[in-house]
């Protein structure tokens, strides 16, 4: 009897003296204590999908597995539900989520594996659109802008509607009346809501052009044939080429006699049709030789690009140092100069 009471009581003393287990103490009960979940608000709402993310930060980011959104009909939605999700978990993330109903509303949370653990963001709630393509276009033609003599830059912004864009962007013509079927050529963006496009291929100078943003869409998830919606038509005129223009002045290369002497220049240029002539002015007072208050003499009319020209030049003084240089008069009024040489007659 004595040794069963022993026993008892040191039993009762052992369970005094061993640690609880109780929840309080459970080592994983504060694992997520140091996680934050983010639900980015839910964007790009069409009838059958929308765009939502995640962003997580934790204490030790090594214990990160899976960022993701899930999203239900119900309130309070979890991975049991439908999710999407990837394991760069240290990058704010970005899901498409699809299959979804027209006219519907849901809920969608973004949420991160912590280990063996999972922690939710805020819930936030959004409503698909109704499944029909909308009367008036979605799609918003901006000014263009940069216009130079082969492009132009041009925005265009698309408003969600009833169906997944898969593009955006701006064509153009010459012609008022076109599409992105018989237009001379058209650019994209990757962002099927926002096309910033850069025109800048094939374009003539001093030409009009007429350019509307479109998107392009499927009607439904079973298609493979493209949609097009358009914004207005506006229309631009692209700056004339340059004018490029060099001169040079060739060293007389016949010495001076009888009162003359034969000069001699080089014009290369890019738009020969506006010259007017070429020629020579001269002086024995202005270093700079000027066509208006000094001597010159017409050589010619340019014949292309490329153009060699000389000209005799009559009744200079002996014994006197002159200074040459060769000119081009072009568009009427203006006039371009080479390079100063000169010369001693005696």
């Amino acid at each position: 009897m004595k040794k069963h009471v022993l026993l008892t009581l040191m039993a009762a003393v052992m369970l005094m003296v061993l640690p609880s287990c109780g929840p309080d103490d459970d080592p994983l009960s504060h694992l997520t204590d140091g996680v934050k979940v983010i639900t980015a608000d839910p964007m790009y709402i069409t009838a059958t999908t929308a765009s939502c993310g995640a962003e997580v930060t934790a204490d030790d980011n090594g214990l990160l597995i899976e960022i993701g959104v899930c999203w239900s009909l119900s309130e309070h939605p979890t991975i049991d539900d439908k999710v999407v999700k990837s394991h760069h978990c240290s990058q704010p993330f970005t899901g498409l989520l699809t299959h979804l109903e027209p006219n519907t509303e849901y809920y969608v949370c973004g949420y991160a594996q912590y280990g063996t653990e999972y922690v939710y963001g805020d819930v936030k709630s959004f409503t698909t659109l109704i499944d029909t393509i909308p009367t008036s276009s979605p799609v918003t033609t901006l000014p263009a802008y940069d216009i130079t003599c082969d492009g132009f830059t041009c925005e265009v912004q698309i408003e969600p509607f009833g169906a997944t864009p898969l593009m955006a962007g701006v064509c153009y013509s010459r012609y008022p009346d076109f599409s992105i079927n018989n237009c001379e050529g058209y650019y994209t963006a990757d962002d099927p809501y926002h096309a910033c496009c850069y025109c800048y291929y094939g374009l003539m100078p001093n030409t009009q052009y007429y350019y509307r943003g479109f998107v392009a869409y499927i009607s439904d998830e079973f298609s493979s044939q493209a949609n097009y919606l358009y914004g207005d038509i506006l229309s631009i005129t692209t700056l004339d080429t340059p004018l490029d223009l060099s001169l040079y002045t060739y060293y007389p290369y016949y010495n001076w006699s009888d009162d003359h002497i034969v000069v001699s220049g080089y014009m290369e240029c890019n738009k020969p049709e506006v010259i007017n002539e070429v020629g020579f002015c001269y002086s024995h007072t202005n270093e700079y030789p000027q066509f208006d208050s000094d001597l010159h003499v017409i050589a010619g009319t340019p014949t292309g690009q490329w153009y060699d020209f000389s000209s005799d030049i009559y009744n200079l003084s002996a014994n006197t140092t002159y200074y040459l240089r060769s000119y081009a008069r072009y568009m009427t009024d203006s006039i371009g100069y080479g390079n100063v040489v000169s010369f001693d007659t005696y």
